[in-house]
């Protein structure tokens, strides 16, 4: 077999394997911990920790592996550490303050190989070893995310206690497995570290500034929302496998959408996709809030087809738009710095507000937050270069609405 076919294979097998086991991680971790009887406020102050050192460590990770001009090392490290946290420590541990350590090295280890695995992905892609672009071998991660999420649904037991852990355990060790036979390209791509000067200048670009300020009150939106799903289907008398379910229709229903809202915004611009991501936000907070039974929940996790499908694609391609080419390595380190720390607010936030409030009530304040996001963009955000504004329309209230999509209310004709 052709070394860049077997490349391509091998890289897409480690992906769907490696979210498989973030799937069990990120939807049922949580719901143990609660069971240990941690609140929420201490299990969300866990992940804030993790997502801070996350948001710490990405440039220098990236910068290390150009000076070794090696990516595979951080990956199969941070795998097997993984692996052994989560098979020999994790198990034994009970209370908050024994899992504060144990959740920094995790979160660097994990976050080590999100960044050292995307560099490598993006390394093969320019080499021409993965077909088409880096969005089609990185939709592998999705769809193992949704068939862990569909098994634990179907096999409960894979959600419980020690057979939970050595799964995880197990998937993260065949993980690291796969990436050894992954033969990296000669050539790589550079990891842009953010430079001061570049620093100085991006902070003078107010339609910049303006847009990261607006991504950072919805990601903490959406963030803090997603995190507390499972504890919201388990507070409405949930089970693990409606948990299952209720990951099962976000994740999968982001797979087609991701590529369905990338080629739309290209089509009518970046701004009218965001409005409308803007809207659907607070709609699907204020439906958490007053959802009385589980399956309630799984209707409204189609929303992240909107929601969150948009907000993986549009605000990479808004900032390269609005950014000369020599800038935009130092603005997507703002931009990944901007998601790391709303990452680490969020379930921090998030968590001593439900214990405070309740769960559900939590929901409402999240509805605020994005509601001010949604103002912010509608107000203050232009549209990126090189898109025209959407077509005016004979009908007065069509042509209001269109507006809103097209430009942003503090530019507009009186």
């Amino acid at each position: 077999m052709r070394e860049g076919k077997l490349n391509s294979i091998l890289v897409r097998t480690f992906l769907f394997f490696y979210y498989a086991g973030w799937a069990l991680v990120f939807s049922f971790i949580p719901v143990y911990l609660r069971e240990l009887g941690l609140s929420m406020g201490e299990i969300g102050s866990l992940s804030a920790l993790s997502a801070f050192i996350g948001a710490l460590i990405q440039t220098p990770i990236g910068s290390l592996s150009d000076k070794i001009k090696r990516r595979k090392p951080f990956i199969i490290f941070g795998l097997l550490i993984n692996s052994l946290i989560y098979l020999l420590v994790f198990p034994k541990l009970n209370v908050y303050r024994e899992f504060i350590f144990v959740y920094a090295l995790s979160g660097l280890c994990t976050y080590t190989i999100l960044t050292a695995s995307s560099v490598l992905i993006v390394d093969l892609s320019i080499s021409g070893e993965l077909g088409r672009d880096y969005a089609s071998s990185r939709m592998w991660g999705s769809v193992g995310f949704l068939v862990s999420i569909l098994l634990s649904g179907m096999l409960p037991m894979l959600t419980s206690g020690r057979i939970m852990f050595i799964t995880i355990s197990a998937i993260f060790l065949l993980s690291a497995l796969l990436v050894i036979f992954i033969k990296e390209p000669e050539r790589k791509v550079n990891v842009l570290a953010p430079q001061m000067r570049g620093f100085r200048n991006l902070f003078l670009n107010k339609q910049l500034l303006n847009f990261l300020f607006f991504y950072f009150l919805y990601y903490t939106t959406l963030t803090s929302a997603s995190s507390y799903v499972n504890l919201l289907v388990k507070s409405l008398g949930g089970s693990n496998r409606m948990v299952s379910f209720s990951y099962a229709m976000s994740s999968g229903i982001e797979i087609p959408f991701m590529f369905i809202m990338g080629s739309l915004s290209d089509r009518i611009g970046r701004r009218p996709l965001l409005v409308l991501a803007s809207l659907a936000l607070p709609l699907r907070m204020l439906l958490y809030s007053i959802a009385l039974n589980p399956s309630h929940i799984i209707a409204i996790q189609s929303m992240h087809s909107v929601t969150f499908a948009v907000m993986v694609v549009v605000p990479i391609a808004y900032i390269n738009d609005i950014i000369h080419l020599e800038e935009r390595g130092t603005a997507q380190g703002m931009f990944n710095m901007t998601t790391g720390f709303a990452s680490a607010l969020a379930p921090f936030l998030a968590g001593y507000i439900a214990d405070f409030v309740g769960i559900s009530k939590m929901y409402l304040f999240l509805m605020l937050l994005a509601i001010v996001s949604s103002i912010w963009l509608i107000c203050f955000i232009e549209e990126s270069k090189g898109y025209e504004p959407l077509p005016k329309s004979k009908s007065n209230s069509l042509g209001i609405l269109l507006k809103i999509f097209s430009t942003p209310l503090c530019r507009r004709e009186k």
